[in-house]
């Protein structure tokens, strides 16, 4: 099952890549143009540049985002298993202690009469 799915999706990561390949070799992505950005002009540069820099760019916003998340909610699960720990230990220090005698003070723990 495994190989099942990592054949699948070094297929798709392949036909990916196979399409990119194709696309960006193409001679209209290799016209130059230049972008202005606030008020700063680049030099003419490949249009294939500008997409794949959005690529990396993307990639790289992603991925830090994933990283932030992920070790945040792995600290946050680290410290719930620490807790359920310690009530665990508490449980079976109150178990292993035998019932409490009820008090004289509390109403609830007296019988009736």
């Amino acid at each position: 099952m495994k190989f099942a799915k990592w054949a699948i999706v070094f297929i798709i990561a392949f036909a990916l890549a196979f399409v990119i390949i194709i696309t960006f070799s193409q001679p209209q992505f290799r016209q130059t143009a230049s972008a202005v950005l606030f008020t700063y002009q680049t030099r003419p540069l490949p249009l294939y540049l500008y997409v794949a820099g959005a690529l990396g760019l993307g990639l790289a916003v992603g991925c830090s985002l994933a990283s932030y998340y992920y070790i945040t909610l792995r600290s946050a699960l680290f410290n719930r298993d620490r807790q359920i720990k310690k009530l665990e230990e508490d449980l079976s220090i109150a178990v292993s202690s035998g019932p409490a005698e009820p008090s004289q003070d509390d109403p609830s723990q007296q019988d009736a009469v």
